[in-house]
Formats: C-alpha cells, structure tokens, sequence
C-alpha cells in the first residue's frame, strides 16, 4: 500500500510539471488521475514487495551519480560516432558482443539495458535466458573485451548503486 501511495504523490508531482503551474489543485488532480493511471500497469509491478520511503531517499545521490554519468557518456559517445561518421573512409568494425552483468532485479536489468542504447554507437539486443549477459551491438567491435569491461565497470557500477 505504500508504494502505491508513493506511486500517486510522484505521478501527482508529475501532473503539476506537465501542466506547468505547481499548486496545490494541481496536485491534487494529479492525486486523482493517478489511480487511473496506474491501474492497468498494476500486474508489472510487485505492490506487495516492502517498500521503503527512507531507503528510497538514501537512493537519491547514488542517482545523481547516475544520471550524471548518463549525461557524460552520452556526450562522448556523441562525439566518438561524430569523428566516426565524418571521417572520409569509414573504418570500423561492427558486431555483437556477450557483456555479463551483475544485476539481478527488473530495475536493474532494464535500467543498464536502456543506458547501453541510450548511448550511441551502442544498442542493447537481446538478454539471455538466465538473465546474466546482455548482448549488445557496437559500432565498433574491435577490442569486445574492453567495451564488455568499459559497460561493467563504468555504467553498470553507477547501476547497481543506483537501483539495485
């Protein structure tokens, strides 16, 4: 019941950033919009799990960290399929490489998944069927084991930090 309680303050919170004016009506709309929103979305998400408001708020610089680092990879891998595209003879080696990953929850998986396609010249494909290598497709695949390591040890840290 708290989570879905906390659900309905976020989404109310949300409502009053879409609308554009934050006030008190506002967000009591969006209190009560959000059972209507979340409803059919109910059967995705464990509402029985434990929930708690205090290990959530501890959770909040690990995902600063998080997005912030989003931010940065984002702009280098930018900049790295820019020289790659402009340069006049393409040289590169695309393909599919196997990168092992530590997370375990939903969250997690989904979150370093969408960050790997969030980052350009990279797109997450597919997971295996244990859940523990996401396979995913580079622009350049020329070294696998250090695009592997680079997922592991710098998005996928800042991952498990930040939700698992």
């Amino acid at each position: 019941m708290k989570r879905y309680i906390s659900y309905a303050v976020i989404l109310g919170l949300v409502w009053c950033f879409v609308h554009g004016t934050i006030s008190f009506n506002n967000f009591v709309l969006g209190l009560i919009f959000a059972p209507f929103i979340i409803r059919p979305f109910k059967p995705l998400y464990n509402f029985k799990q434990d929930f708690s408001f205090g290990r959530a708020i501890k959770k909040i610089p690990a995902q600063a960290r998080y997005f912030y680092v989003l931010i940065k990879e984002i702009i280098k891998a930018n900049i790295i399929v820019a020289k790659i595209v402009l340069q006049p003879k393409i040289n590169i080696k695309p393909g599919i490489i196997a990168v092992p990953i530590r997370t375990v929850t939903d969250l997690g998986i989904t979150a370093i998944a969408n960050t790997i396609t969030l980052t350009p010249g990279t797109l997450t494909i597919d997971i295996s069927d244990d859940r523990s290598v996401l396979y995913v497709h580079c622009i350049d695949a020329s070294d696998p084991e250090a695009v592997a390591r680079s997922i592991r040890n710098d998005l996928e840290r800042y991952v498990l930090e930040a939700f698992e």
